[in-house]
C-alpha cells in the first residue's frame, strides 16, 4: 500500500508539474519556454502537440529549434508541415533541428523537401544533417505503414 501510494503521489505531481510547464509555453521569457519545451518533450507529452506546433514561428531562435527538436522526440507526423518550412528558416541551428525532427519522425513523405532543402543549403554542418536524414529516410519509402498520417502535401 505504501509503495502505491508513492508512485500515485510521483504521478499527481509529475502531472502538475505538465500543467506548469505547459502554461510556461506562453511566457515572455525565452528561457522559460526553452526549459518548458525541453521538459515536455523529454517527457513526450503529445497533449502539447498543438502549442508546439504553434512555436515553431517563435520570434526567439532557440524557441524555434527546441521546438522543433521536441516534435521529433515525440515523432509527431502531424508536425511535418510546420518543421519542413523551418528548412528555410534563416538560423542554421533551426534548419539542423527541423532535419533532425524529421529523421526522428521516420516518414519519407519529408524527402523531396529534404533534398529541395540540400540544394539551397549553404552551411556545411546544417548540409550534413540534411544529408543524414536523407539516408535515413530513405529506408521507409515504400513501405506501406508509413502513410497512416494525414499530413500529405506539398511543402516546397
Amino acid at each position: 500500500m505504501r509503495r502505491f501510494s508513492l508512485v500515485l503521489l510521483v504521478g499527481l505531481a509529475l502531472a502538475c508539474q505538465d500543467r506548469t510547464f505547459q502554461a510556461d509555453l506562453k511566457s515572455t521569457d525565452q528561457q522559460v519556454r526553452v526549459r518548458a519545451i525541453e521538459f515536455l518533450g523529454s517527457q513526450r507529452d503529445r497533449s502539447v502537440i498543438p502549442e508546439l506546433i504553434e512555436i515553431t514561428t517563435d520570434p526567439a531562435v532557440a524557441v524555434r529549434a527546441k521546438a522543433s527538436w521536441a516534435l521529433g522526440m515525440m515523432q509527431a507526423k502531424e508536425a511535418m508541415g510546420p518543421i519542413v518550412k523551418l528548412l528555410k528558416d534563416p538560423e542554421a541551428r533551426v534548419r539542423q533541428s527541423a532535419c533532425q525532427a524529421l529523421l526522428q519522425i521516420e516518414e519519407p513523405e519529408a524527402l523531396p523537401a529534404l533534398r529541395a532543402a540540400l540544394q539551397a543549403e549553404a552551411d556545411e554542418w546544417v548540409r550534413q544533417e540534411m544529408e543524414a536524414a536523407i539516408r535515413h529516410l530513405v529506408q521507409f519509402e515504400g513501405e506501406t505503414d508509413v502513410g497512416e498520417s494525414s499530413f500529405k502535401g506539398n511543402w516546397l
